[in-house]
């Protein structure tokens, strides 16, 4: 059995139950959803999307796209980008 660490967080109900729909539909848990968002950060060293002070709804992707990119990311070989 591989080793797993259990995060806990607070969240409106109402943003997780629009959330979890969605990631219903896109056929991801939130424990999988949570565990590609901690991937990404690990891959780039940096959150996987623009953080603003401003309210600037146009620079929020919308989370469709996001599941492709990062489909397309986890398809990439990153291996050229090991250290020797």
């Amino acid at each position: 059995m591989s080793q797993t660490a259990i995060i806990r967080a607070r969240i409106d109900p109402r943003r997780k139950a629009k959330a979890e729909a969605i990631m219903a539909k896109l056929g991801v848990s939130p424990d999988q959803a949570i565990n590609m968002f901690y991937a990404q950060i690990e891959l780039r060293k940096a959150i996987p999307f623009t953080l603003s002070l401003g309210d600037d709804r146009a620079v929020a992707v919308p989370i469709e796209h996001t599941a492709q990119v990062w489909d397309q990311l986890d398809q990439e070989d990153y291996s050229h980008l090991a250290k020797p």
